[in-house]
């Protein structure tokens, strides 16, 4: 079965290539037409940590000429590139069952005002960069997290992304899958984006774990989730050390120049505790440092 992607980052390219192996047959919507063109003529490129590069045929396509035939697609663009696609707001897209992966909680917005039956979101565990137009280095192993927006369709997002190198695991509250990974990203991203680091020095400098901490308990206080403090301080240092040689994409944004994803990260916690009157020191200055970066870039 065709899948579209819409996305050619490191996320785009690894779940094509898992794709692919899955027996279907991935469409990658690319924003350059350069990009597209290389990955129909060399492929998609895979590595991890063990083994040799492997390399699958994929067919891409700059974004412009999206037609939604395929009747699955997932976005993994960044959340600054939700808004460029205004057009899936077109009708003519809405028997197209979409997949959404995005850190942060901004693209919530944009999707309450998607005229499809069916969309889903989730969350990738995995660390993954990419090297030049067409290759992926997969750095971690976790998890892929799916539930259901609006309609459900998870049962079929199950069954595409399963394999066997990884579970895929459906989840029935979209808010709790959504809150979590935020409270993993607001923790992590702006501390390895200041430090320069990747995740696992997060937990090896106590200096970096002490302000990792604090983030962390102030996000889970104003996404009122202190009641699950153990457990997910537990799979924060987890997701660190499984992932302990990525570089965050808030880093890697960072270090290319690129706009970060602060706003619908550390700025979206920023702003529900000012809603509830909530202070939050430590967050408001790993925000205006990031912005600062931003800033500078």
């Amino acid at each position: 079965m065709k899948v579209g992607v819409i996305g050619g980052g490191a996320i785009g390219l690894l779940i094509s290539y898992f794709l692919k192996l899955n027996g279907h047959e991935p469409v990658i919507y690319t924003r350059t037409n350069a990009q597209a063109e290389f990955l129909n003529q060399n492929g998609i490129t895979y590595r991890n940590q063990s083994s040799n590069e492997k390399n699958v045929n994929v067919q891409a396509r700059q974004v412009k000429e999206y037609s939604g035939e395929e009747s699955y697609c997932i976005i993994t663009v960044k959340q600054t590139s939700i808004p460029e696609l205004f057009f899936l707001k077109d009708e003519k897209f809405q028997e197209v069952s979409y997949l959404f992966l995005q850190n942060g909680i901004s693209h919530i917005k944009f999707l309450e005002n998607l005229p499809q039956e069916n969309l889903s979101v989730g969350v990738v565990e995995h660390g993954a960069v990419k090297e030049r137009f067409s290759s992926v280095h997969h750095l971690g192993e976790g998890r892929i997290k799916v539930s259901s927006f609006k309609g459900d369709s998870t049962s079929e997002w199950i069954e595409i992304l399963h394999s066997l190198h990884f579970p895929v695991t459906a989840e029935n509250n979209w808010e709790e899958v959504l809150y979590k990974k935020l409270i993993m990203n607001s923790s992590i991203n702006p501390v390895t984006a200041m430090l320069r680091i990747p995740n696992g020095q997060l937990i090896e400098n106590k200096y970096a774990l002490s302000i990792m901490k604090e983030l962390f308990e102030e996000t889970i206080l104003v996404l009122d989730m202190t009641d699950k403090r153990v457990e997910l301080w537990k799979e924060l240092l987890d997701l660190c050390r499984n992932t302990s040689f990525n570089r965050s994409s808030m880093l890697k944004s960072v270090e290319s120049g690129q706009i970060t994803e602060i706003d619908s990260i550390t700025g979206e916690i920023i702003e529900r505790a000012k809603n509830r009157n909530i202070l939050v020191p430590c967050s408001m200055h790993v925000f205006k440092a990031v912005k600062a970066l931003d800033w500078r870039g």
